[in-house]
């Protein structure tokens, strides 16, 4: 359903600088955040990512969230980690943050930076930053390999249930979190597209719909919202 100015929802918050591509076009914009992460702050967490940095260690981030949530605890203390990363926007914060340690590796999916580790055979013992909602993929594929696992869960992901009672042309998924709680009170018309930011995300939405799914060729919001730019001034 292409208009002169698409309806557009977007299910998290972005930059400012984002939400203008879409908005100089003539957009229609909404933003509902149907997620948030907040940062754990336990003593004993602290206390145990403090320690890590002492050590020559090999460590995985699979989101820039869990990069931030460190870097809040560590409070600028000097790494020397060798680092395994999923993601463009979380590769550029590390080398931000934490100038002092070496990125082994990069890829666009879990799965795919967990199948890098196993093929370098440069770590029997990994430190896993993650979230509660993080997914099995990475880990059970470590285990099986035999390269052993400490996962450190350094942020939470809350879900919001938000009813939608507009019709959009289009909806922008960044997370699976975001589709669990977006289809757990709304159903969509068929003519909504869905854009998604990678393929786990994109596979979340097939269980609730059948509507047409676009992503965008390299996981990232940037790159996600100049797809969808592109798609409705074709």
């Amino acid at each position: 359903m292409q208009q002169n100015k698409p309806r557009i929802l977007i299910t998290a918050e972005i930059d400012n600088s984002l939400l203008e591509k879409l908005t100089a076009k003539g957009f229609e914009v909404e933003v509902l955040n149907f997620i948030k992460t907040t940062t754990k702050q336990s003593l004993s967490l602290r206390q145990q990512i403090k320690n890590i940095p002492e050590k020559k260690v090999t460590v995985i981030f699979t989101s820039s969230k869990a990069v931030e949530a460190v870097d809040s605890i560590l409070q600028n203390k000097k790494t020397g980690w060798n680092i395994y990363c999923v993601g463009k926007a979380t590769k550029n914060l590390i080398t931000q943050l934490f100038p002092g340690s070496t990125i082994l590796g990069f890829a666009n999916y879990a799965t795919e930076l967990a199948k890098e580790i196993i093929n370098d055979n440069k770590a029997d013992e990994v430190y896993f930053f993650c979230g509660n909602k993080r997914r099995n993929d990475l880990p059970d594929l470590l285990k099986e390999n035999n390269i052993g696992l400490h996962e450190i869960e350094v942020y939470e992901t809350v879900i919001y249930q938000h009813e939608v009672k507009k019709n959009f042309d289009a909806v922008i998924f960044f997370s699976p979190s975001a589709v669990e709680g977006f289809f757990a009170v709304n159903t969509i018309i068929q003519s909504t597209v869905f854009f998604a930011i990678g393929k786990t995300t994109a596979d979340a939405i097939k269980k609730f719909s059948g509507n047409k799914i676009i992503l965008s060729d390299t996981p990232g919001k940037k790159e996600l919202i100049e797809e969808v730019a592109g798609y409705f001034t074709k």
